[in-house]
C-alpha cells in the first residue's frame, strides 16, 4: 500500500511581530526529517507557500535546501510546487539537477500532463499531478487559451482547463494524485493567510474530482475541502495568534486502490516555543504563578482590568521574553463605541516595523537604521505624536 506524507505552507523565512522564525521552522523541519528517516514514506508531497514571499532571506533558502538535501538522502521522491507566496522562476531554478536526485520541483504549466509515477516500495506504483499556483495570465498564455469573461470566472475557467489537461492523462486502474495550492470554496480561514476580497481566488470542490488523493495548500488549518479524498494539510506552525488553537502537523495518507478512501493520519508537531493567548489582569499577568510555564511561549498579553497603567510592554517583557502583542481590552471597546476599529494597542514604532515587515525589510543594519531615524525624530517632538 503506498504511503505519501502532505506538508504545505512552510513559509521559510517568516517574520513575527519584527523576530524571525527561521530558528522555530529549523526545529520542526528536524522532527519531519527524523520521521522520514525512521519510517521512510515512498513520496512527500510539498503543496506551496515553501518560503513567505517570492525573494526568501538566504537563511530560508539554505534551511529549504538542508531539508531537501536530507530527504533526497533517504530515497524518498519529493514532489513540490510553489504557492501564491513564492516566486515560480526562483523555485525552479536547478530544478533539473534536483529531478535527477528523485526531488521534482514543478513549477511549469507546461508539464501538466506529465505526471511523476513513483514506485512503492509494496511493489506498486501512482502518479503524480503537479498544478503550481494558478496565476491566470501565465496559465492562459502557457495553455494558447482565450477566455473572455470576469476575474472570477476567468480564474475559475482556467484552473478547470489545466486540471482538466491532467484528468485526461490519468491510466486507467493507476492511483493517482493532485497536489494544488488552492483555496477551496467553504474551507475555514485563518488569519495569516493572504486570501481575496469577496472570494474572487476561490475554486469549488467539484473541480478536483476523478483523482485519488488531492493534496491541497494555502489554508493553514488542517482539513477536507469538500470531500475527504481532499485536505488540507494545514501549515506546520501557527502563524498568527488565531492560529495558536490549531493542531499543527502533517498528513499520513495510504493508498489503496481496492478501497474508496484512502487512510488518513495526521502527526503533530512539537513547535520550539508555542503561541499563547493570555487574558487577564496586568497583576495577574505579572505574578499568577499559573502562566510560569509561558515564559518560553509566544505571547499575546490582552488586559482586562481597565486600570490605566505605565510602561506595560517593558513590566510584561520581564515576565514573557516572547511577548509579541499587547492588548488593552476595555481600551477597544471605548475605541469600537466612538467607531474606532483599532484592536491592538500600537505605537508609532510598532507601526513602522509592521510595514517594514511587509514591504519586505530584513533585520540588519538598514532596518535599524530606519527605525533609529524614527525614535530619533520622536524624541525631538518629545515623544509619540
Amino acid at each position: 500500500m503506498p504511503r505519501i506524507l502532505h506538508l504545505a505552507d512552510l513559509h521559510l523565512g517568516r517574520i513575527f511581530h519584527g523576530e524571525s522564525l527561521i530558528e522555530d521552522q529549523a526545529h520542526l523541519l528536524s522532527q519531519v526529517t527524523a520521521r522520514i528517516k525512521e519510517n521512510p514514506p515512498d513520496a512527500v508531497l510539498l503543496a506551496g507557500d515553501l518560503y513567505d514571499r517570492a525573494l526568501p532571506p538566504i537563511d530560508a533558502v539554505r534551511l529549504f535546501d538542508k531539508f531537501l538535501s536530507s530527504l533526497a538522502e533517504t530515497g524518498t521522491a519529493v514532489v513540490a510546487i510553489p504557492g501564491n507566496h513564492d516566486s515560480a522562476g526562483r523555485m525552479a531554478y536547478a530544478s533539473g539537477a534536483w529531478e535527477n536526485l528523485g526531488i521534482h520541483i514543478r513549477a511549469d504549466y507546461r508539464r501538466l500532463d506529465e505526471p511523476i509515477r513513483v514506485n512503492a516500495a509494496d511493489g506498486s506504483s501512482f502518479d503524480i499531478f503537479a498544478l503550481p499556483f494558478v496565476e491566470p495570465a501565465l496559465l492562459r498564455e502557457t495553455l494558447g487559451l482565450k477566455i473572455d469573461s470576469d476575474r472570477t470566472a476567468n480564474r475559475m475557467a482556467l484552473a478547470e482547463a489545466a486540471i482538466e489537461i491532467m484528468r485526461k492523462s490519468v491510466s486507467p486502474g493507476q492511483i493517482s494524485i493532485l497536489i494544488a495550492h488552492e483555496f477551496v470554496a467553504g474551507s475555514i480561514e485563518s488569519g495569516s493567510e493572504r486570501l481575496y476580497v469577496g472570494g474572487s481566488q476561490s475554486l469549488p470542490a467539484e473541480l478536483f474530482q476523478g483523482f485519488d488523493y488531492v493534496a491541497l495548500g494555502h489554508l493553514h488549518a488542517t482539513q477536507t475541502a469538500g470531500d475527504n479524498i481532499i485536505r488540507y494539510a494545514g501549515s506546520p506552525m501557527a502563524y498568527a495568534f488565531d492560529e495558536a488553537k490549531q493542531p499543527k502537523g502533517f498528513l499520513e495518507i495510504s493508498l489503496d486502490s481496492t478501497q474508496l478512501y484512502p487512510e488518513i493520519e495526521f502527526h503533530p508537531l512539537k513547535p520550539l516555543r508555542p503561541m499563547l493567548v493570555l487574558e487577564d489582569s496586568l497583576d495577574a499577568l505579572l505574578r499568577d504563578r499559573t502562566y510560569d510555564s509561558a515564559c518560553e511561549s509566544y505571547v499575546s498579553a490582552r488586559i482586562n482590568d481597565g486600570l490605566s497603567h505605565l510602561n506595560l510592554i517593558g513590566r510584561l517583557r520581564e515576565r514573557f521574553p516572547y511577548l509579541r502583542e499587547l492588548r488593552q481590552l476595555p481600551l477597544e471597546a471605548i475605541e469600537s463605541g466612538a467607531g474606532g476599529t483599532s484592536a491592538v494597542l500600537e505605537t508609532t514604532e510598532s507601526v513602522m516595523s509592521d510595514f517594514l515587515d511587509r514591504a519586505g525589510w530584513e533585520p540588519g543594519d538598514e532596518r535599524d537604521v530606519a527605525l533609529s531615524l524614527l525614535a530619533d525624530a520622536l524624541d525631538s517632538r518629545g515623544g509619540e505624536p
